[in-house]
């Protein structure tokens, strides 16, 4: 569950920068409980640092309609439930007051600049290995380059390890 949630997730990071790039505005990697639908993505979003459900969005032209809808996803990986306890949960960190918004420029670093992290686990499945549980927990790391990168957050793995987190 936790390979294909973070599979999931690091795809859909991607699929932000990239479009940033593409599309050449900003475009928005969004955490959220607020149920995502085609009505509400373009600003009736209340983002998350632990959300159930993404959204990935680009910054439009259009006054009365902020955002143009890239894709969503509803519901934690691994149940098909938004509340439900077994299935993967995230957690994102960023700067001071980060409120799970992820947002690229059209040159596909971080709009800020500053560097992002999430964490996918599973409490219902075990303490992650980093916290001294037996579960191999997962992260993905956004630098404010834009470099994004799936890694293990044990800092117990040896420093040569790749699957280490920097």
């Amino acid at each position: 569950k936790l390979a294909n949630a973070t599979q999931d997730y690091l795809s859909a990071v991607q699929l932000a920068r990239s479009e940033a790039i593409r599309r050449n505005v900003p475009v928005e990697f969004v955490l959220t409980d607020t149920a995502v639908n085609t009505t509400n993505f373009e600003n009736a979003l209340t983002s998350s640092a632990a959300g159930a459900n993404w959204a990935v969005r680009a910054a439009s032209d259009v006054a009365s309609q902020p955002f143009t809808l890239i894709e969503t996803k509803a519901g934690r990986d691994g149940a098909g439930d938004a509340t439900a306890t077994n299935a993967v949960q995230v957690a994102a960190s960023g700067p001071t007051g980060f409120a799970g918004v992820v947002s690229f420029n059209g040159f596909g670093g971080t709009s800020d600049g500053a560097p992002y992290a999430l964490d996918i686990s599973n409490s219902a499945a075990g303490i992650c290995k980093a916290l001294g549980g037996p579960i191999r927990c997962r992260r993905i790391t956004v630098t404010a380059g834009g470099r994004i990168a799936a890694c293990d957050p044990d800092t117990s793995l040896p420093t040569t390890d790749t699957r280490r987190c920097p």
